[in-house]
């Protein structure tokens, strides 16, 4: 039985693609190695885990997030303490997991960008929250052919409009 990450990255893939032949399977599987280190790099997040965080992440990461600062975030050091906020909810029992819907993979040369909306699913103190919000990743290529390896570049995110980040929208 696929493990849950596998049965996402299947939903990414739609049936048409997985069909094609020899340059279409070639597209979607550098499109599914993209997709991979999106969700590594997102998982390392909610699990804490400092090594594949930096594994996926350039050093000179930028960040736009609407919710957490006015201003662009430079660097990986702010998000490796951020790792540690989510470690200490993950130690009182909460859990934290996403699923990306509507993912769209645009490869320019060795830089892939992907545009989807993300649903982070919270479970603390139990009780169960829901929030969404629209990300562009851009991944940059600095593996090999034979051994791929994307690293996030730069992230934006963007509110989906609803009561909650209406709020925080406007005060």
């Amino acid at each position: 039985m696929p493990e849950p990450e596998d049965l996402q990255i299947e939903l990414f893939e739609g049936t048409k693609e997985r069909k094609t032949g020899s340059a279409g399977g070639k597209a979607a599987s550098r499109r599914r190695t993209v997709l991979e280190a999106l969700d590594k790099n997102l998982r390392s997040i909610w699990e804490a885990n400092v090594d594949l965080y930096r594994a996926t992440t350039a050093d000179d990461v930028t960040f736009f997030e609407w919710y957490i600062s006015p201003d662009r975030i430079d660097g990986i050091d702010f998000h490796l303490r951020e790792i540690k906020v989510h470690a200490s909810v993950l130690a009182e029992g909460g859990a934290i997991e996403h699923e990306i819907m509507n993912p769209r993979v645009q490869f320019y040369g060795p830089v892939a960008i992907v545009t989807y909306t993300l649903m982070i699913r919270s479970i603390s103190g139990g009780k169960v929250t829901h929030k969404s919000h629209h990300e562009t990743r851009v991944f940059h290529e600095t593996g090999t052919a034979e051994a791929p390896e994307w690293k996030l570049v730069h992230c934006h995110k963007s509110p989906v409009s609803t009561v909650d980040s209406l709020g925080v929208l406007r005060g």
